[in-house]
């Protein structure tokens, strides 16, 4: 897939345009020469030009580098998301697909594309967690001035659902099922991710 065909659709669609803050939906998304160059010296990129000395290797070469460690990846991550995309498979491509450095920036970044700040005015959107579940979503909540809302699990680590349809209000943006639960280790029936 070409760079143009890449930024062909910026504008937001589907469910999450409807829900994401609007500062967010009005963003207009960093460009850098990865869109319209791909290969080549990328001085703006602050690359090496010259690569990192070489690693030992059979080769006399003092540049033979096939890692290609000088370099910034591909920012739109094409190559991982469809291979996982292929592993997955059930017709998901890679533009439904997020790719991060571990949970911990996917968790923040929903926050901060969902939920607007303000809990310790008195005010602001909310998350709401099941514990005992993952300790992560609160950090986050916190750092990004988030309340939390809580509707624990049952002694069997299994989800109230009346009880979390009930708790949900104006506020709450974001609810973050945990499965299999962590700490829990328990699985999440999929019938109950319906209901919700």
């Amino acid at each position: 897939m070409s760079n143009q065909e890449e930024k062909k659709d910026s504008s937001p669609t589907g469910r999450a345009a409807l829900l994401a803050r609007p500062n967010v939906l009005a963003l207009h998304p960093y460009r850098c020469a990865r869109d319209d160059y791909d290969s080549g010296i990328l001085l703006d990129a602050n690359e090496n030009a010259l690569g990192p000395t070489s690693l030992p290797s059979n080769s006399l070469d003092p540049y033979d580098n096939s890692m290609l460690l000088e370099r910034y990846p591909c920012p739109y991550q094409r190559t991982i998301k469809q291979l996982l995309c292929d592993y997955r498979g059930g017709g998901i491509g890679p533009e439904n697909m997020f790719v991060g450095v571990g949970s911990d920036e996917a968790i923040d970044l929903l926050i901060r594309i969902f939920c607007a700040p303000g809990a310790t005015a008195g005010g602001g959107d909310a998350i709401m967690v099941t514990p005992p579940t993952y300790g992560m979503y609160k950090v986050c909540a916190n750092v990004n001035d988030v309340a939390i809302q809580t509707v624990p699990l049952t002694p069997d680590f299994d989800l109230k659902v009346p009880e979390i349809l009930q708790a949900v209000t104006s506020e709450t943006k974001l609810l973050f099922i945990c499965s299999p639960g962590n700490p829990t280790a328990k699985s999440i029936p999929i019938s109950d991710i319906r209901t919700i």
